[in-house]
């Protein structure tokens, strides 16, 4: 090894000691009065020599986190915990709804005084981008982010601005595999929901549908909203195409599977092209759906909460958006299509940057919105499901209003799934969306759509 890589190999060490005694500090793990371990100690643990253990204790001693007693030992200054970590994490702004967040920043700050998180909600249409160069620029040292998110910061290169984190047993594994790249762990999973149906029980009732809802099929949902519907006042079925969270379920029901080699691209792009055609069959539905193509992700719950649809397809994260919308709802598995009942599987967690000067307590943060406490606290005042088994599964009664069928998504996870089992790349996925926009929009025919999508499968 040369000197130069030695010298190199050492500092990286170094630096990592007087993180993580930092750290340790600032998060109040070591409280002001306590030692810290002995310099023999120090120099085993890190693969350190005395003299750089010396520095690097030099260094904390000038932060005025440690005072040095001679002949006794270093020892946490006094007046360490008045010297706050500053974290900056930034969210979705939706989890202040569901998740609770601002609550559970209040409990964070409770556990750990010497901590204050600055809270910079997020809603740019390019979230991964902004996210990103908030990373590399350190304006963020705790970040959230969804399944999609990662895909485009993992396709990027990204990944090397994440801290990687341990597991956490008390998650459900299959939301761990999502945010997981050659075996190392980049993001702590927080909260999922798989893709269900939310539906209005009075307006069956005054149609005479039975409850509970379970349609087998796509066709037999649009029988029974073509039925729901009512001219001038309300719409059996809609949903906010748009989105990836939304469009691609009839790929993944179908079996729509392309393979790392892309072998047999043909045969999946013919079921891309059956799956969209699909849903260009559901809209131009007019006794069962409304025309109406909107921008915005929330319409299909504004539009249910004002009683103008009677089922909408959706997920346990916007169920918060009609808690209190006096709407009575409950919910229902997705129908099949093409042979499967899958569901489309959407979790989101809490990302460290790696970079970041306060790693340590950032980290903190993240084991503590994981932890058994915010997990429940997740469970008992929003509808959204804790990543926590023990904590999701909780018998103990959540908001005031919970649909009768909340526990559905126990029978749902085992055959919930990401779309990144589709094969498509986050990249891919969306401008096949938009393909499939136009056709929708009967700017293109199908035929022209599935050339278009072999194009983009074979980067021409």
């Amino acid at each position: 090894m040369s000197s130069t890589h030695s010298r190199k190999t050492f500092r990286i060490r170094l630096e990592h000691m007087i993180g993580a005694l930092r750290g340790d500090i600032m998060t109040g793990k070591l409280q002001p009065g306590e030692f810290l371990p002995s310099e023999r100690e120090l120099v085993s643990r890190y693969h350190l020599s005395n003299k750089l253990v010396r520095v690097g204790l030099e260094q904390l001693v000038s932060e005025g986190l440690i005072v040095k007693l001679p002949r006794v030992g270093n020892q946490v200054a006094d007046t360490a915990l008045d010297r706050k970590a500053t974290v900056r994490f930034g969210y979705h702004r939706t989890l202040e709804q569901e998740a609770d967040m601002n609550r559970l920043l209040e409990l964070f700050h409770a556990a750990h005084p010497s901590v204050y998180v600055h809270p910079i909600p997020l809603s740019f249409p390019n979230y991964h981008e902004t996210v990103g160069n908030y990373l590399e620029s350190g304006l963020l040292d705790a970040v959230t982010v969804n399944v999609h998110n990662f895909e485009q910061i993992k396709a990027s290169g990204g990944l090397s601005l994440l801290s990687v984190q341990q597991p956490n047993p008390s998650a459900y594994p299959s939301l761990e595999r999502a945010f997981t790249h050659e075996e190392a762990l980049y993001v702590r999973p927080l909260l999922f929901s798989p893709l269900i149906l939310c539906y209005n029980p009075l307006h069956f009732q005054e149609k005479g549908i039975p409850l509970p809802f379970r349609p087998n099929g796509w066709d037999d949902l649009m029988r029974d909203a073509s039925l729901l519907s009512v001219e001038d006042e309300r719409f059996g079925f809609y949903s906010f195409l748009l989105s990836n969270n939304r469009w691609p379920i009839f790929l993944l029901q179908n079996g729509a599977k392309l393979s790392s080699d892309r072998e047999r691209a043909e045969e999946f792009v013919d079921r891309v092209v059956e799956g969209i055609s699909y849903w260009g069959d559901i809209i131009y539905n007019h006794r069962a759906f409304p025309t109406y193509l909107s921008g915005k992700d929330t319409d299909a719950e504004e539009l249910f909460a004002q009683g103008k649809v009677s089922i909408i397809l959706t997920t346990y994260f916007a169920l918060n958006a009609l808690r209190e919308s006096g709407t009575p709802f409950d919910i229902a598995p997705l129908p099949s299509f093409g042979g499967g009942n899958d569901s489309l599987l959407m979790t989101v967690g809490i990302a460290v940057n790696r970079k970041s000067e306060v790693r340590h307590a950032a980290q903190a943060l993240a084991d503590f919105l994981s932890s058994e406490q915010a997990q429940r606290h997740i469970r008992e005042s929003t509808l959204s499901i804790p990543a926590a088994t023990e904590a999701a599964e909780a018998a103990e009664p959540g908001p005031s209003y919970r649909p009768a069928h909340y526990r559905l998504f126990r029978d749902l996870l085992p055959r919930s799934r990401p779309f990144t089992e589709i094969g498509m790349t986050a990249g891919e996925m969306d401008l096949v969306l938009k393909e499939a926009r136009l056709f929708w929009s009967r700017l293109q025919t199908k035929d022209s759509m599935r050339k278009r999508i072999h194009e983009i499968l074979s980067n021409e």
